[in-house]
């Protein structure tokens, strides 16, 4: 399963403990018995999935064979799961790598868990953390939750059987930093997969409003805009672009925002590209794009560069992939253009993930982009998931990416040029500070030349 398809399956069907992924299962763990049999067949296999996957084959300097020989005694003689899953973490720690996950067999089926589950349906609302809470933070005019009154700004104490506050309690337990901001990315899309459904099904919400006050509703999810797609063995899912105009006196400003890189979108993107290439400015809204086909952000950066650039490189341990911006001499007509030359704006938050990432943190890195929002999810690599003997899940990275000018994105995110905070005033005036922050530094740029 790549990254993308990880975070997408935990968008979909994640319940309320996504928030304990990096914590482990508490005291009772350290109760369990463990055999040594299944101790060292558990921590040997492991061992070989990374040996047999790592992208660096040189591990970066560290023995890892001298790793095995240090640490399997020690897991040979774990009586119990709780203290095989440290000696696993130890193991895990000496690769110097972010995105090394053990997750514990009785959370398996909370973070994937199987049947059917997600769908098409949606209530028209997006959500992030605001003032330490989850709130609303955009509502689509026609989806069901703006039809019964929801306003950007409202506080969510409740979807379904899902209690926002309860998880975030949890997560605050985890005392490393990583992990905490792994956990949290799983919490947000946890928190949009329970939003999310078969259209037609019906769900009960608590909100608290601007006011305060505590509102139930019962929301019926709606078939969300866009085309329906596939990915591997996932559940259906929905790509999606909106574009439009925002006029500021002095030329328009262009926003094109999508909610995936999938093929379905590729030659929307280069036509939305076409219907703003008259404005002086132009937004990409990559907010809660979890990624998908990291092949497309060379084609889409081609629409901004106007000579090949080099946006960054994928290193498995069998090959390579660089990234180079294709400068696009063609539209969609067929008719010859000029790349845009106007400013571009790139908006991220913390549910920019993988190929969001990439794109996002390529187009800094060569200043060709000023990025707004907040720090990226720091996901940006392909991972694998591996079922251990014990039932534990290992999740593992198989490949390395380096953007132009040799900064790493995995662990550490894309840092915006602007961070922008999300303050509930902001929202409860209808306002997005992060598009309209973008905005502002677009009309304080000098007009185009065409």
């Amino acid at each position: 399963m790549t990254k993308f398809s990880r975070v997408l399956n935990v968008a979909l069907r994640v319940g309320v403990l996504c928030a304990c992924l990096g914590a482990g299962t508490g005291v009772s763990a350290q109760t369990v018995p463990m055999s040594p049999e299944l101790a060292l067949a558990t921590f040997d296999s492991a061992w070989n999935r990374i040996n047999a996957t790592h992208y660096d084959s040189t591990f970066a300097g560290v023995d890892w064979d001298a790793v095995r020989a240090e640490l399997r005694p020690v897991a040979a003689r774990a009586e119990t799961i709780g203290v095989l899953r440290g000696v696993i973490r130890n193991m895990l720690s000496r690769l110097g790598e972010s995105h090394y996950t053990l997750i514990p067999y009785d959370l398996v089926d909370v973070v994937d868990p199987g049947g059917e589950s997600g769908g098409a349906g949606g209530l028209g609302i997006e959500m992030s953390l605001v003032d330490g809470r989850l709130a609303v933070w955009r509502v689509d005019s026609a989806g069901t939750a703006a039809e019964a009154g929801v306003r950007p700004g409202w506080f969510v104490e409740s979807i379904g059987e899902f209690r926002p506050a309860e998880s975030l309690e949890r997560l605050s337990g985890i005392e490393d930093s990583r992990e905490y901001r792994d956990a949290l990315t799983q919490f947000l899309f946890g928190a949009r997969g329970q939003a999310e459904g078969p259209a037609g099904s019906v769900v009960g919400v608590t909100f608290i409003d601007g006011s305060d006050r505590r509102v139930a509703m019962r929301l019926e999810r709606r078939l969300r805009p866009g085309e329906v797609v596939r990915f591997g063995s996932l559940p259906p899912f929905v790509s999606n672009l909106e574009q439009w105009r925002i006029e500021d006196g002095s030329g328009c400003i262009g926003v094109i925002r999508f909610n995936v890189w999938m093929a379905p979108l590729a030659r929307k993107i280069d036509e939305a590209v076409d219907q703003v290439r008259d404005c002086r400015g132009i937004v990409m809204d990559l907010r809660g794009n979890p990624g998908g086909v990291a092949g497309m952000v060379m084609g889409v950066a081609g629409h901004f560069t106007n000579e090949r650039v080099a946006l960054g490189t994928m290193r498995r341990r069998e090959a390579e992939l660089n990234f180079v911006a294709n400068p696009r001499r063609v539209d969609t007509q067929s008719r010859p253009v000029e790349p845009f030359a106007g400013a571009l704006a790139i908006l991220i938050d913390g549910m920019s993930v993988s190929t969001s990432e990439i794109f996002a943190g390529g187009m800094q890195a060569v200043g060709r982009a000023r990025i707004f929002g907040q720090t990226s999810a720091g996901q940006a690599l392909p991972a694998g998931t591996y079922r251990l003997p014990d039932g534990d899940v290992l999740m593992h990275v198989i490949a390395d990416f380096t953007a132009a000018g040799g900064a790493r994105i995995e662990g550490s995110g894309v840092v915006p040029d602007v961070t922008v905070p999300i303050e509930r005033k902001a929202l409860l005036r209808g306002g997005d500070p992060i598009l309209e922050s973008a905005v502002r530094w677009i009309g304080s740029q000098p007009p185009r030349h065409h």
